[in-house]
């Protein structure tokens, strides 16, 4: 209620003052980590001020999330409640736009709109259709994604905006145009990199007893895949007495299936809230296909694959061609040569950030 009050009295400013920005950002909440940051943002946010280009930073409520809200940006709440509302009138999204543009929003002026999650594009396409759109990667992005690119062309929601993808190393670049028939992503994708290289020092000489399981159970699976998730990590689980699992379950987990269930079994543990100290503590990784694989490889941690739901979420396979056997024991056996594979496989991906390349695409 405080958030929604907050938002409001700003919204209602707009009534009479003026803002020119040059950069609308926008992101559910569900995207802070620690410290309630959004670590995604961050780079692009401090080249901002850096450059003094003027931004603001608006935060969509989730109302499934357990993340906390982010203590810097905006609060979208009112604004967010008036447009469920109004969809509820069959109105669409990019109507909904132009209504506001004449109401709460009609003095908030802005050049180039950045999101994550493509959030309100079309909400936001009403608003202000001459801004520059960009979608700021925050996964994986594979073949087979939906808002991107389906059946080798890309989705309908990016031609229709004119979105620019923005993306963390060429390996993303180079799968997407060499998977598009349309050639869109020639032009509309851009490497700017990321701040996920920032750090590049290994984190484990040699493996221990400890692996840090990234669940993955969300809506973005059937009821079955998730239970058949569930019942594969378990029997792993059980399989491996000798090992300890800790456990975190994914930012947008919203009770899909029972996990307390691998939580109170006697060789599990809740992992610890900052993700950096889950990697000092485990030496390997498991999950079924998430991000962290990614940022794990980073710090020369090998991840072992889930496999029950491979025929549909199989893209560390079929698209990233990731680099080690899928087996504890090899993993363990190679530990160290394992580190100085997994980062060069990482680093055709992600990259660090580039300002000045960043900078030269906005309007």
């Amino acid at each position: 209620m405080i958030k929604l009050i907050q938002s409001f009295i700003y919204f209602f400013r707009y009534l009479f003052f003026i803002n020119n920005v040059d950069i609308l950002f926008y992101a559910p909440q569900h995207f802070n980590r620690p410290h309630n940051n959004n670590l995604y943002f961050e780079p692009l946010i401090q080249a901002c001020k850096k450059n003094n280009l003027k931004y603001i930073f608006f935060e969509e409520p989730v109302f499934s999330s357990s993340s906390c809200r982010n203590n810097v940006a905006v609060p979208f709440d009112f604004i967010f409640y008036i447009i469920l509302i109004l969809r509820r009138l069959n109105l669409s999204d990019r109507f909904i736009g132009r209504i506001l543009r004449y109401t709460f929003l009609r003095n908030l002026k802005f050049k180039n709109y950045i999101v994550l999650s493509q959030s309100l594009l079309e909400f936001f396409k009403g608003v202000n259709p001459e801004a520059v759109f960009f979608d700021l990667q925050h996964g994986i992005i594979h073949t087979n994604k939906p808002n991107y690119i389906l059946n080798r062309r890309p989705t309908k929601n990016l031609i229709e905006h004119n979105i620019q993808l923005l993306l963390t190393g060429k390996g993303y670049k180079q799968l997407l145009t060499n998977s598009d028939l349309s050639d869109y992503f020639s032009s509309n994708s851009h490497v700017i990199g990321s701040s996920l290289v920032s750090e590049n020092s290994f984190l484990h000489s040699k493996p221990n007893n400890c692996i840090f399981v990234t669940l993955q159970f969300t809506d973005d699976h059937s009821k079955n895949q998730n239970i058949n998730l569930l019942n594969e990590l378990e029997e792993f689980i059980d399989n491996h007495p000798h090992y300890i699992f800790y456990l975190r379950n994914h930012p947008r987990y919203n009770n899909e299936v029972n996990s307390s269930i691998l939580g109170n079994k006697e060789n599990t543990r809740w992992s610890p809230s900052n993700f950096k100290d889950c990697l000092k503590l485990c030496s390997i990784h498991l999950t079924a296909y998430s991000t962290s694989v990614f940022e794990c490889a980073s710090y020369g941690i090998p991840t072992l694959f889930l496999v029950s739901i491979q025929k549909d979420f199989n893209m560390f396979n079929t698209d990233f061609s990731y680099p080690l056997e899928n087996n504890i024991n090899s993993i363990k056996e190679n530990y160290l040569d394992n580190r100085l594979i997994l980062k060069d496989w990482f680093s055709e991906f992600y990259v660090n950030f580039d300002e000045k390349m960043f900078l030269s695409l906005l309007k």
